[in-house]
């Protein structure tokens, strides 16, 4: 019994530091996701006082970055972005919680199969400046990451099955055929 429990043991152990691994890979990716959206809205906000210039472009889910200025009242002022012909609308907690703390970092899903990174920054004239990017990209890699690790560990658990038959079959007395 004690050797069925160290066993088990390793392969607690084996699961929780491939778990472990997926999950601190998968949250750096996602993080990683706000960093460009972020240095785009800090540039947007040095920029204020002048329009917002480049072509507006539809969000879908290869969108890169984009940048959307929203005014006092919450209404999308500018933005090289528009959703169905349109600025899209950020929920209002997003663009309160940004004046309120200097900034907010959310994932916004603006309808089925649209997921966004956006930064949200307070600007002068208590406006805020969202830019944001598709994150289909990174779960995509998410997706990749998790093969490789769900690879590894399906290996390792057969590698520690093999050597638990192998340790109880050498354990087995060995019966010659003479009587």
């Amino acid at each position: 019994m004690q050797r069925v429990i160290g066993w088990l043991t390793a392969v607690i152990v084996i699961t929780l530091i491939f778990g472990s691994a997926y999950a601190a890979l998968q949250q750096l990716g996602r993080r990683s996701a706000n960093a460009a959206p972020a240095a785009a809205a800090a540039a947007q906000i040095q920029l204020i006082g002048s329009q917002m210039t480049a072509p507006r472009l539809e969000l879908t889910p290869d969108s890169g970055v984009f940048v959307i200025m929203y005014g006092a009242d919450d209404k999308p002022v500018s933005g090289t972005a528009t959703l169905h012909g349109s600025l899209p609308t950020l929920p209002p907690g997003v663009l309160q919680t940004a004046r309120d703390s200097g900034s907010d970092a959310v994932t916004w899903q603006p309808e089925p199969g649209l997921r966004m990174a956006v930064v949200a920054r307070p600007a002068a004239g208590n406006a805020v400046v969202v830019a944001g990017q598709s994150l289909t990209p990174y779960e995509d890699r998410d997706r990749l990451v998790m093969i490789f690790l769900a690879a590894g560990w399906l290996g390792s658990i057969v590698v520690l099955a093999a050597g638990y038959a192998a340790t109880e079959l050498l354990r087995r007395p060995v019966h010659s055929g003479e009587a």
